[in-house]
């Protein structure tokens, strides 16, 4: 079995050429060899002709321009085997600067240690799977996209969102098709988060695409069913438009459910029946970035501001 290494106190020092060289010339094997070399030559300056001598002094060079070229060729060798390990190992050494991302790396790179001793084939392969699936999400994650299935835990990742500050503006899209859209607790608390955003200064734009049950043609305003929701947005400062469902025959990909976070980030929900969370995707490319600003400008072509719509009524009434 080959040797664990402990990713956390794995390190790494790539010396550079001139290093490596000189670490040669100081080494104790060559040192030892200039010595004897030295001392025969005294020996023969001393007790040999010229001739010896000369004979004697062009095979010890030959004897150490060998010796040092080996040398070197194997200080090139360790320092081609050095970068070839950096190499692989260049994810590690990019998360030394981030202690953060670093610690779960360490803590990744023990969980999978544990794994690769255990024997049951089967709890490994249920290890591998497991594995594979983080890696897709982080993924992701790495090309700035995040996914929530099933769940409402994405609420909390929009209110930070909604409480950064470097977000001075929120557009949203609320696509109701049901009277009971943001009526649960989690939805009622996302809108108190809103109302509690406009108080900081916060400005949230919403266009709300509403199914024509709950906006019937004949009228001038959504049914009571759905108004007082629309209507305490607007009373607390939110800038509130209304188009119909039917309006967007012609533009379907129009009827999504959509957030614009400033220009740091869009979401997009998709809910059942119920207005339960099916899954929220989380995007901060500039790519769907664009795409969503698209899709609101058109938008915003249908829609007609509630102020300009109670407006009417008085007027008619």
């Amino acid at each position: 079995m080959p040797a664990q290494v402990d990713c956390r106190k794995l390190r790494l020092v790539i010396p550079n050429s001139s290093s490596l060289r000189r670490s040669v010339l100081v080494s104790f094997r060559f040192a030892g060899l200039a010595t004897a070399g030295s001392l025969a030559m005294a020996m023969a300056g001393l007790f040999a002709s010229i001739e010896v001598q000369i004979g004697l002094l062009g095979a010890l060079v030959s004897i150490l321009v060998g010796l040092f070229s080996t040398f070197l060729n194997r200080a090139e060798t360790r320092e081609r085997q050095q970068l070839a390990l950096l190499q692989q190992l260049s994810v590690p050494v990019a998360l030394a600067a981030d202690p953060d991302l670093y610690a779960q790396y360490a803590s990744y790179c023990d969980a999978l240690s544990e794994l690769a001793m255990q024997e049951d084939p089967i709890l490994r392969e249920i290890g591998l799977l497991k594995a594979a699936s983080m890696h897709q999400e982080i993924s992701f994650v790495a090309e700035g996209q995040v996914v929530f299935t099933g769940t409402e835990s994405w609420r909390t990742v929009y209110e930070k969102l909604l409480r950064s500050d470097d977000i001075r503006e929120y557009q949203s899209v609320a696509w109701v098709r049901t009277k009971a859209y943001w009526q649960d607790q989690p939805g009622q608390q996302s809108l108190a988060l809103n109302l509690e955003a406009v108080q900081r200064g916060l400005l949230i734009e919403r266009i709300v695409i509403l199914a024509d049950d709950l906006w019937p043609l004949d009228e001038e305003l959504p049914s009571l069913d759905i108004r007082p929701w629309i209507e305490n947005q607007h009373n607390h400062g939110l800038w509130i438009s209304l188009v119909r469902e039917s309006a967007l025959a012609d533009e379907p990909d129009l009827c999504v459910d959509m957030g614009l976070y400033g220009t740091r980030a869009v979401g997009v929900q998709e809910l059942d029946e119920q207005c339960r969370t099916i899954r929220f995707t989380l995007n901060f490319g500039d790519n769907e970035l664009r795409l969503a600003r698209d899709r609101w400008e058109r938008l915003a072509l249908f829609a007609r501001p509630y102020r300009e719509l109670l407006d009417q009524v008085d007027e008619d009434g």
